[in-house]
């Protein structure tokens, strides 16, 4: 779902004006009842209204702030505006808005009896705001009458995560933190244990500031639509990611750019994977006991996988047995940036492979071409026909 982000502030002061100026911030029980308790809700000034704070061309200040603090009955978010939110909760909150919705976490400890502990069933977007100096705990519990709400923090539209904050998630269900649209990361310290994957983005996951810790079963940071061309693209231009996975690190079904930041991968199956990926920038190290960076088909990708390396300083460490340290169903090509290679094969491709700049260093030796390990087993130089060689 693609939404537009340009709001003109007339127009929303005329719609607060024929709304009442009303904000209204409905409790809601654990099971999604109607509630008698109360959260304690006060009209603010709007001292986080600071303008297109996540990217989004929107004035906060145009629209109303809530401070909220939290009770075990939870809270639904009917209106647009800003929430601030402080305390505990053993219930949900709950986003469903035809505006969009700025949620403040000030120092909150969240830990949902009944499904997700933030879920977004409809917004124009929701932005996540860590506020300065705040620690925020949140995590969800570990069954839920609907399966398909399947993350700790969960939106069914766009999302963005910013401020200067911690979030500390903890997924007992699947996984940590899940977008159905869009999913944006421009900044905070943010920490997540799943059982599943970590941090799933459909259309697109972008990372572009931030301090991130992944801790996953599945897989770690990942973009995950397979049936709109165009979409499932992960893309990393700055921010710090650390990520280990008992699966794919990152992985995305059509595209994942990377061209900033530092990515470091202590453990994972496939480091990098995706149909296309390419690296024109960063500090990228990869621990993996499979592929190091892959280019693999996915649902909607068949054809045209290729990896290309423009730049960056990437260290790739591979574990013994059959692996590769650069994996292409397609081509292989290198133009730039700095490449250390620890491993048995440190290049398979079906394609062609092509070294035309950067330096390249494979178990300690500078190489001036790239060797097919791939022609080794049978296929022909330069990776030559699909006979003879692994499937990847």
């Amino acid at each position: 779902m693609r939404h537009n982000k340009k709001i003109i502030a007339g127009v929303l002061a005329s719609a607060l004006l024929l709304a009442g100026c009303s904000t209204s911030v409905t409790p809601s029980s654990a099971t999604q009842s109607s509630a008698t308790a109360t959260s304690s809700a006060t009209a603010t000034t709007a001292s986080t209204s600071d303008a297109a704070d996540a990217g989004i061309d929107i004035d906060w200040s145009t629209l109303p702030t809530t401070e909220v603090t939290l009770t075990d009955q939870g809270l639904t978010i009917t209106d647009a505006g800003t929430y601030v939110l402080s305390g505990s909760s053993t219930g949900q909150v709950v986003v469903n808005s035809d505006g969009y919705v700025r949620i403040v976490l000030d120092g909150v400890t969240i830990a949902s009896t009944d499904g997700a502990a933030i879920q977004v069933d409809n917004a124009e977007a929701t932005v996540i705001k860590l506020a300065e100096g705040s620690t925020n705990t949140i995590s969800d519990a570990a069954t839920r009458a609907d399966e398909e709400i399947d993350g700790a923090i969960y939106s069914a539209d766009d999302l963005y995560l910013t401020g200067t904050g911690t979030l500390e998630v903890t997924s007992s269900f699947a996984d940590g933190i899940v977008g159905k649209d869009d999913l944006s990361i421009l900044s905070g310290t943010i920490t997540v244990t799943s059982v599943d994957d970590g941090i799933r983005g459909t259309d697109s996951l972008t990372v572009s500031g931030g301090t991130i810790s992944v801790n996953a079963a599945g897989d770690g940071v990942k973009a995950t639509n397979s049936t709109d061309l165009g979409a499932g693209q992960l893309t990393v231009s700055g921010g710090e990611l650390t990520i280990t996975a008992g699966d794919d690190a990152v992985k995305a079904e059509q595209k994942i750019w990377i061209s900033g930041g530092t990515i470091s991968i202590p453990a994972s199956v496939e480091g990098i994977e995706a149909p296309v990926v390419v690296i024109d920038g960063g500090q990228i190290t990869v621990n993996a006991s499979d592929d190091g960076i892959n280019a693999s088909t996915s649902d909607i990708i068949t054809s045209g996988m290729s990896v290309t390396i423009n730049g960056g300083d990437i260290s790739i460490n591979m574990g013994a047995g059959d692996t590769d340290a650069i994996d292409s169903n397609g081509d292989i090509t290198i133009n730039g940036g700095t490449l250390d290679i620890t491993a048995q094969s440190a290049f398979d491709w079906d394609g062609a492979g092509t070294l035309n700049g950067g330096t390249v260093t494979v178990n300690g030796e500078q190489v001036t071409e790239l060797t097919n390990q791939f022609a080794g087993m049978g296929g022909g130089a330069g990776g030559g026909g699909m006979g003879g060689g692994p499937q990847h």
